[in-house]
């Protein structure tokens, strides 16, 4: 392929197709008219040979020719819209979609504030606000579908930056009901002799405390399993379940639902809360901006 004669346009129109996965609104967003992106779409599938986008019915689905070119066209766009935008970047002025992935245990700690930010110092761009977690986050990323993803991520390919936005210890939580409510730490027979509730996606690996526990060849009893936080409060009200948990995100539920928190009888390693984006996005204006944005 000649890049004298190809038209640098079709991977903004690339870009916008897989983002949107729907030809009218990818055609707003790039400013041109619905047939003209068909056009543009049809000139694309010809240069490379394959048809890149095929309906579905959630829109738009990108081929997996499409899914590989993602990620080197969106570094080459980030790249030149860093080189053009570097020394003009006015977050006030700027109309820019941030695109999030977090946890819903951490998002209430984060989004109202993040909101106001936007609303205050970048009050024409927009937020769109994604749930997955883990493996789940960074196919997003991947897929350049987000842009950021905060949540507890073990480990980070390479590939990705990162930052610790904060750590915490585990706690455990429960009714004031409980029978185990009076205890300012419980001890090894205490949590082991009660039901437990474990909140985490169907797929997530041990979670910390049942790794702590397997090295001790201990096991406690998980009777309910949920894969969202906000379902938990309404689970602990009018039962006799444990829930451990990252202790600002127990604190917050326990002051909303008047909850006890205990201490854990074993000492976890802290909970880490990262933000992590692909390394092209490093010294970007707009994301440095909203990286500091989300430290806060």
């Amino acid at each position: 392929m000649n890049l004298q004669t190809f038209d640098l346009n079709l991977l903004l129109v690339f870009r916008a197709l897989f983002e949107e996965k729907n030809v009218t609104k990818a055609s707003k967003k790039v400013g041109i008219t619905q047939p003209a992106m068909s056009n543009a779409l049809n000139r694309l599938r010809y240069l490379v040979n394959d048809e890149l986008f095929v309906r579905g019915p959630k829109g738009m689905r990108p081929t997996a020719r499409a899914i590989e070119l993602s990620i080197p066209i969106q570094e080459a766009l980030n790249n030149i819209e860093m080189s053009l935008s570097a020394i003009n970047f006015d977050p006030y002025t700027s109309k820019r979609l941030f695109r999030l992935s977090i946890s819903d245990d951490i998002a209430p700690l984060i989004i109202p504030n993040l909101v106001e930010e936007i609303k205050k110092f970048s009050p024409n761009s927009e937020l769109c606000i994604r749930s997955e977690q883990g493996f789940e986050a960074i196919k997003l990323l991947d897929k350049n579908e987000t842009d950021f993803a905060l949540g507890r991520f073990e480990s980070v390919p390479s590939r990705f930056g990162y930052k610790v936005l904060f750590d915490e210890k585990y706690v455990c939580m429960m009714s004031k009901d409980h029978k185990l409510s009076d205890e300012k730490k419980l001890s090894m027979d205490q949590y082991l002799s009660t039901k437990h509730l474990r909140v985490a996606p169907m797929d997530a690996p041990i979670s910390p405390i049942d790794r702590a526990l397997s090295q001790l060849n201990l096991e406690r009893n998980i009777s309910v399993r949920i894969d969202l936080i906000t379902m938990s409060p309404y689970i602990l009200k009018n039962s006799d379940l444990v829930l451990t948990l990252p202790s600002k995100t127990a604190n917050r539920l326990a002051k909303n639902y008047n909850f006890f928190i205990a201490e854990l009888p074993v000492e976890l390693e802290t909970r880490q809360t990262k933000i992590i984006w692909h390394k092209e996005l490093t010294k970007h204006p707009a994301f440095d901006w909203m990286k500091e944005k989300l430290n806060i």
